[in-house]
C-alpha cells in the first residue's frame, strides 16, 4: 500500500481484518470473490489445482502482498486457493469499497496495474526457468525465494514448507526436487526436517541458485 502514499490512510479505514488459522483456506479456487486481501500478518501458500486433479504450489505471500486482486478487478472468479500456512491476519477490500475509491481517486489503478505486472514478472521469471535452467537450479531458486518469505533475522533461516510444494514451485518432480535438496544437505548447505527446511549457509545457497 505505500506506493499510494497518503491515498492508503483511506485504503485501510475502510477495510476490515481477517483472521486465519494455520491450514485455514482463505478463498477456494474456482469461487466467485469480491475481497481483496491485504496480508499483515503470516504468510499463505498460492496453489492451482490441474484438470487431472494435480495440485501445483505457486509462491509463498507475506505481509505486505496483496492476493484475490484478479476475481475483484477481473471477472469475479478466484484462479488459485490461498491457504494460511500460519496463524494469518488480513485486511479485507471489498469489490463495492474498491470500486469507490478507483473513482475517488485515479492512482488506485496505477497501483493494481503495478501489482499485477510485478506478478507478471514473477510468473515470467519462474517459466524461463522451467524452460532452460537445470532442475537443481530451479529447487534452489525456489528454496531462495521461500527464504525472501520466511526471513525472520534469525539463524538459521527455516522454511515451514513441504518438499513436494518447493517441486511444484520450480516445476520438477518431488523425485527430482528431493535429489536436488538431498544433495544440498550433504554439502551442508541446508537440513531437512517434517514440513520444513533450515538454511544452514546462505551465501552457498546463493551460489547453487545462479
Amino acid at each position: 500500500m505505500e506506493q499510494l502514499g497518503p491515498a492508503a490512510v483511506n485504503w485501510r479505514k475502510q477495510m476490515h481484518r481477517c483472521r486465519f488459522q494455520r491450514r485455514e483456506v482463505i478463498f477456494h479456487q474456482g469461487e466467485i470473490g469480491d475481497t481483496i486481501h491485504l496480508i499483515e500478518k503470516g504468510r499463505v501458500l498460492v496453489e492451482v489445482s490441474m484438470a487431472r486433479g494435480d495440485v501445483a504450489a505457486l509462491s509463498v505471500r507475506w505481509p505486505g502482498d496483496i492476493v484475490g486482486e484478479l476475481a475483484v478487478v477481473g471477472d469475479g472468479r478466484r484462479t488459485a486457493r490461498v491457504t494460511a500456512l500460519e496463524a494469518t491476519e488480513t485486511l479485507a477490500l471489498t469489490r463495492q469499497t474498491l470500486a469507490e475509491l478507483r473513482a475517488e481517486d485515479p492512482a488506485v489503478d496505477g497501483y493494481f496495474l503495478k501489482v499485477v505486472a510485478d506478478k507478471l514478472s514473477q510468473s515470467t521469471d519462474q517459466l524461463v526457468d522451467v524452460l532452460f535452467a537445470p532442475v537443481e537450479t530451479r529447487v534452489m531458486r525456489a528454496l531462495l525465494r521461500l527464504v525472501a518469505a520466511f526471513d525472520r533475522g534469525v539463524h538459521p533461516a527455516v522454511v515451514k514448507v513441504r518438499q513436494c510444494d518447493i517441486a511444484a514451485m520450480a516445476g520438477s518432480s518431488r523425485q527430482s526436487a528431493n535429489h536436488a535438496l538431498k544433495l544440498a544437505e550433504s554439502d551442508g548447505v541446508l537440513r531437512i526436517g517434517r514440513g520444513r527446511i533450515e538454511i544452514l549457509d546462505l551465501s552457498r545457497l546463493q551460489i547453487l541458485a545462479r
